[in-house]
């Protein structure tokens, strides 16, 4: 049976420290695959995740595992 996909969101300084990544790195990274969107409320200027979205760059950060 499939879990169901969890919605929450999540911001960047958070899931730069999941991944162990400084957060410049961590920007960059985000830039260039393209997930994470920007918040218009009141940390403007913070890109914000789901938790798949966070699951996929973790994916594209360790590489293919065996």
């Amino acid at each position: 049976m499939n879990a169901p996909a969890r919605n929450e969101i999540i911001d960047e300084s958070r899931a730069a420290y999941l991944l162990g990544l400084p957060r410049e790195q961590f920007r960059l990274i985000c830039e260039y695959s393209g997930y994470g969107r920007m918040d218009d409320g009141e940390n403007v200027g913070d890109l914000f995740f789901t938790y798949e979205e966070l699951n996929k760059l973790c994916r594209l950060v360790t590489g293919p595992v065996a």
